[in-house]
């Protein structure tokens, strides 16, 4: 800590228990230390570092013999390094992140880019990837562990179709060695070779994802399953055997929670499950050290948190001393490790932790880098607890609840959906439910019907109930709170993000609404447009647009009878500023309190800017404090 953290954390030092709120600069800058990153050979350690809230990260690079030493440090060109990672013992790639504007037909679409350069470890003989304005992004496609003097990088075109490139990392020199066709996406093992493809077919629905499988003796392409959108299950690979011939596919046919299968592309013959079941699986975990590489160590997946199961000696093993040395309610991942094992980078995280980083020496000793947001001190922070309740048809709706440290009920409360819909929360670090239990609010995140890796039925029971029986877990869940004594019933408001904006808007217009405030941000005010949002995507178009369908809230604004407040990116092209603009001069038309504030340069999903945290924060602190319901909650 003295040599590593004492330079990482010059500019901010650790507060203690007691005194709250947490100042809103602790919640808003740059992780201090984030995307750490060991070698191949353990000799380096790179990440990236605040010197400066005001100023970008820097790309910090240490020698592990002597963390104490001065380390390298430089910025790439023109962007904002968001993360860092070595491809081989001497090269690093840097992947930043600007602003960029797109000028078609006479219209200028605000949007942004991610550009990749290339440096080695001394921060020297930088080089930017790509750099024609025909590519939207490059990113890395297979580091090729075994080949440290290549790797293949993927590159997405304005037409959002993406080509394979292998770049010698000696001269630079890429040549491409797949060509994406419309619709069709490559899928490799770990040395990089392509092993199968998938190209959407179809349309309507018979619109489906055909798997094609290179086979492992003659190579030659064969089909072997289909996914149909309209049946939303089946199997997808999820990792290659070194061999070629056995697939590990996550496999959900059937099931309520999907399972981990081995299929044999020779006999076409599917084993018994690996993993899952009892939990949603989601992955395998795979070596790529030399001594065990390829070999599938653990599998993952999605409980209360996230789940991860090693199954491989070694690595069990590591996972069980880091749970007893390290602070308890914690999941320590094993984020980068050397060939040999011997420097790991454990970053630990949960509720009440944001990031917390060590380096683990030779199994045995652990060396801490520092902490993410060293302001944010475990202990001011609240608990957050996974619970369930029924919805009023019966359907039990599981959830996440913080509550602020030392707090009697009943207290205000703020019901925060996720967005998605098809996504969800997990036990686990979340800065928006941290923030406001820091304010004195318990915070309820219902996995509310249509939410996935809950398992089949909950996901299949939001289907075309949008604004309906969705909207009545929301609903539900406040009153639950209610009758718990967590929550004062004229104290509750629903705030939330992407679909749970478009959640706070229905909640709006809804009668009979248990909350005095709807706070929106980048929310969807008319479901017609959803055929527009995924229009790069055929088959996400039919398998997931059938099952939009419901309630539109800008239909309804003479309805509302509560305070609203919506927030927009106006670089947002995944739900158009325009949406939050309609339902803003709508409401206003039909004579209604709103607020409406649009955030310069930010755009729809993270990584966010300090400035952008800080306008959400901001704003959302005062707008539930004093102008939520008659005087705030």
């Amino acid at each position: 800590m003295l040599g590593v953290a004492g330079l990482l954390l010059g500019l901010l030092t650790g507060g203690s228990a007691g005194a709250a709120p947490i100042p809103i600069s602790a919640w808003i800058h740059d992780p201090v230390i984030d995307s750490v990153d060991v070698s191949p050979d353990g000799t380096r350690l790179v990440a990236l570092t605040l010197g400066d809230v005001n100023a970008p990260p820097d790309v910090t690079v240490w020698r592990t013999a002597d963390l104490s030493a001065q380390p390298v440090r430089f910025k790439p060109r023109d962007v904002k390094a968001r993360a860092v990672f070595w491809l081989n013992d001497d090269r690093l790639m840097v992947i930043g992140r600007q602003k960029f504007d797109i000028r078609a037909g006479g219209r200028t679409t605000k949007w942004f880019r991610e550009k990749v350069y290339i440096y080695d470890g001394a921060g020297k003989a930088g080089r930017e990837l790509f750099k024609t304005k025909e590519f939207l992004s490059a990113g890395l496609f297979n580091r090729m562990p075994r080949q440290p003097d290549k790797v293949l990088v993927q590159v997405t075109n304005r037409e959002f179709a993406a080509d394979i490139y292998e770049l010698d990392l000696d001269n630079f020199n890429a040549k491409r060695v797949y060509r994406s066709a419309t619709n069709e996406g490559p899928i490799d093992d770990l040395d990089g070779e392509i092993r199968a493809k998938q190209r959407i077919e179809g349309g309507g629905d018979d619109i489906h994802i055909r798997f094609s499988y290179k086979h492992p003796e003659t190579g030659k392409w064969e089909e072997h399953h289909r996914q149909y959108a309209n049946r939303r299950e089946g199997m997808t690979p999820v990792a290659f055997d070194v061999d070629g011939r056995r697939v590990y596919m996550r496999d959900n046919t059937g099931l309520d929670k999907s399972v981990i299968r081995a299929y044999d592309l020779i006999d076409r013959t599917l084993g018994d499950p690996l993993f899952g079941g009892a939990v949603e699986a989601r992955g395998t975990l795979q070596a790529v050290n030399s001594a065990d590489f390829g070999k599938v160590v653990g599998f993952w997946g999605y409980g209360e948190g996230l789940v991860i199961d090693y199954r491989e000696p070694k690595r069990r093993s590591i996972q069980q001393r880091l749970e007893k040395a390290l602070p308890p309610g914690l999941q320590h991942d094993l984020d980068s490790l050397s060939d040999d094992l011997t420097m790991i980078v454990v970053r630990s995280s949960g509720p009440r932790e944001p990031g917390l980083y060590h380096l683990l020496v030779n199994g045995t000793q652990l060396v801490p880098l520092g902490r993410s947001f060293p302001h944010l001190v475990p202990e001011k922070l609240a608990d957050m607890r996974f619970v369930s309740y029924p919805a009023r048809d019966g359907l039990e709706i599981p959830g996440f609840l913080t509550v602020p440290q030392g707090a009697d009920g009943p207290l205000p409360a703020v019901v925060m959906p996720h967005g998605g819909p098809w996504a969800r929360d997990f036990l686990g670090w979340d800065l928006w439910a941290q923030f406001l239990a820091n304010r004195g609010y318990a915070v309820l995140q219902p996995q509310y019907r249509g939410s996935e890796g809950w398992g089949q039925a909950l996901w299949r029971a939001g289907d075309r109930e949008w604004g309906q029986k969705m909207q009545d877990d929301k609903d539900d869940g406040a009153r639950w709170l209610v009758e718990q004594g967590i929550a004062d019933k004229d104290r509750v408001a629903i705030y939330g993000y992407s679909y749970g904006g478009y959640a706070a808007m229905a909640a709006s217009v809804r009668p009979n609404s248990p909350y005095q405030c709807a706070i929106a941000g980048a929310g969807l005010s008319e479901l017609r447009t959803f055929d527009k949002i995924t229009y790069e995507s055929p088959f996400i178009r039919e398998y997931q647009n059938p099952t939009i369908a419901g309630l539109s809230p800008i239909d309804h604004v003479k309805q509302v009878a509560m305070p609203v407040y919506l927030f927009h990116g106006d670089r947002d092209q995944r739900v158009p500023v325009e949406q939050s603009r309609k339902f803003a001069n709508a409401l206003r038309r039909a004579g209604k309190q709103v607020k409406y504030e649009e955030i310069t340069d930010l755009w729809h999903s993270l990584p966010w800017w300090p400035q952008h945290h800080l306008a959400v924060l901001s704003s959302l602190e005062d707008y539930l404090a004093n102008r939520c319901g008659p005087g705030g909650l």
